[in-house]
């Protein structure tokens, strides 16, 4: 009896630490980074040329130069991982172009920032901008 006493009362702590919830976090705290504007794709033979203009100003705790994610989907898939690309980007070519397909271009303004807080992410992200072909 007594062992499925320790039994139960294993199985209740259990079950009691892992019901632990976690907050949902919306945004980082502090400014935010603007997108970037004037989002174009430009079909030439096999090649996709996107170019975008960079926000003009960035929060103070910006480190500059950013760097720009782009995510490519084609036919509504995502392919392969993101794509970043430093030092103060405005385009980029995409050289696998199937007149076939469908494509999908979403383009994010990502910056390092300054921060004490250990646990606190130094990444911080644009809302996505997004061009179809």
């Amino acid at each position: 009896m007594k062992k499925h006493l320790l039994y139960f009362s294993v199985l209740c702590l259990v079950f009691s630490t892992s019901c632990y919830k976690d907050e949902v976090i919306d945004t980082k705290p502090g400014e935010s980074l603007d997108s970037v504007t004037n989002l174009q794709a430009q079909v030439s033979e096999n090649d996709i040329l996107l170019s975008w203009d960079l926000p003009s100003t960035y929060p103070s705790s910006v480190i500059q130069p950013v760097s720009v994610q782009i995510e490519v989907r084609i036919n509504g898939n995502k392919e392969g991982g993101a794509i970043v690309i430093a030092d103060n980007p405005e385009s980029y070519i995409f050289s696998t172009y199937d007149p076939e397909n469908e494509y999908r271009f979403t383009v994010k303004v990502m910056a390092n920032i300054e921060t004490t807080e250990p646990h606190v992410s130094d990444l911080l992200y644009s809302l996505g901008e997004t061009v179809g072909l």
